[in-house]
């Protein structure tokens, strides 16, 4: 190994070790966990995966020292799992799209591992616990709302209603929480790896400017035909299909054509030459508030072409 890499190694640990520490100890940096991995990715892009390998590897040891050996665990699988395969992944200069795939194993593989290591360990099924633990509080409040007199009975009547109809939904929502994780945290570090790397000189293949993203075929007419199974789910009434695979899935349907509702909005900005970045930042914001909408007007883009639409009456004029 050279002297540059040993350097460059070191280096970078102790940036992946500060970053854990940080998103540990204050509550306030805690979505710097997504970013953990990214100091290996870099590491790797610039040195291989030998070096890289071995920076996770002391990296876990030193927050051994900090956190404790199950933490360590936790936190090295998420550079060894995540970051070291990026950075393998960028060092052979693949695609971004394979990029994010990768990204997106290695960290199922972690949330896997971690599920089944915290039930085998503690002898108690995961989200049964967490469903446990939030009926138990849902009790509790509404224990001290009784004792201490602040609603009558029937406020507590419809509060307790709420609540359990609220927990139902969370039970339903948690399927895709777990599927949407990795996605988002591939995704994410692929996102923040590019840009580093371009800005320390690396040419870097990345993403289409999300204004320029269109649905392919094949998936237009998949999801296609997932809308009309739900809605004949919904007309006939279908009841032997359990809840929890048709809100999965739906969810995952609603997400992707949001998606197609804001490249659809920043496209409309590039057409209209609309190049601020801060009203593009305020457009983002206001189509998550907005989001059902958004969701809308990405499925008429995808399949009556909306911004094809403007763009040809611009030509004809």
């Amino acid at each position: 190994m050279k002297t540059r890499g040993i350097t460059e190694g070191a280096m970078f640990c102790a940036l992946g070790v500060i970053l854990t520490l940080v998103s540990y100890y204050l509550p306030f940096f805690v979505l710097l966990v997504f970013f953990i991995p990214v100091p290996m990715v870099v590491l790797g892009k610039r040195q291989g995966l030998k070096v890289s390998v071995l920076s996770s590897i002391a990296a876990t040891i030193l927050i051994g020292l900090f956190l404790g050996p199950l933490n360590a665990i936790s936190f090295g699988a998420l550079m060894l799992f995540v970051g070291c395969s990026l950075g393998f992944a960028y060092n052979r200069d693949l695609s971004s799209f394979k990029k994010v795939v990768i990204g997106i194993l290695g960290f199922s593989i972690l949330l896997i591992a971690v599920v089944a290591s915290y039930e085998l360990v503690m002898g108690v099924g995961f989200t049964s616990l967490l469903f446990q633990t939030l009926e138990q509080s849902t009790s509790e409040v509404m224990a001290f709302y009784e004792t201490a007199n602040l609603m009558d009975a029937e406020q507590l009547a419809i509060a307790k209603t709420a609540m359990e109809k609220n927990i139902d939904m969370m039970k339903l929502a948690l399927p895709s929480a777990f599927l949407l994780l990795p996605v988002v945290f591939g995704m994410v570090n692929v996102v923040v790896s590019d840009m580093i790397l371009k800005r320390i000189g690396y040419p870097v293949k990345t993403f289409k400017p999300l204004s320029q993203w269109v649905m392919p075929v094949t998936l237009k007419y998949f999801l296609m035909v997932l809308l009309l199974g739900d809605f004949m789910i919904s007309m006939f009434q279908v009841s032997t299909i359990p809840q929890i695979y048709i809100v999965t899935v739906m969810n995952f349907v609603n997400i992707i054509f949001f998606v197609m509702g804001l490249s659809l909005m920043l496209n409309y900005m590039e057409y209209k030459q609309l190049t601020n970045k801060g009203l593009k930042v305020l457009v983002i914001v206001l189509g998550f508030l907005l989001s059902a909408f958004v969701t809308i007007i990405g499925v008429a883009d995808t399949y009556i072409g909306i911004r094809q639409i403007f763009r040809r009456e611009s030509q004809i004029k």
